[in-house]
């Protein structure tokens, strides 16, 4: 047996093999890294984006939803309310411009 062989890492350091297979591997690190910040970045803008419109078309609807609700709720109220005061207004037409004019200014 000869015991004077070198292994195969021993030979690779000595003709500089290690070094390239480092900075290769480096490279691809950082090649790696910099595409999962891109791809997190550009994931993170297109999550924002649908999460913005999905709110919107939600909030529409609930919006919506409530306004009706009001409405059905408190139209009786206001209809009686009007038919009170136009069954007991004594109001002119030139007083009914008077009280226009001054919400007017307001």
């Amino acid at each position: 047996m000869n015991y004077d062989a070198q292994d195969i890492v021993q030979f690779s350091a000595q003709m500089g093999r290690l070094d390239l297979v480092s900075l290769l591997l480096a490279a691809i690190g950082l090649i790696l890294v910099l595409g999962g910040l891109f791809a997190f970045m550009n994931f993170r803008a297109i999550a924002k984006n649908q999460a913005s419109l999905e709110a919107k078309a939600v909030a529409e609807k609930v919006a919506e939803r409530v306004a009706n609700e009001y409405l059905q709720r408190e139209m009786p109220n206001v209809i009686a309310e009007y038919r009170e005061f136009v069954a007991n207004s004594n109001v002119t037409g030139k007083s009914a411009d008077l009280m226009a004019t001054s919400q007017d200014e307001e």
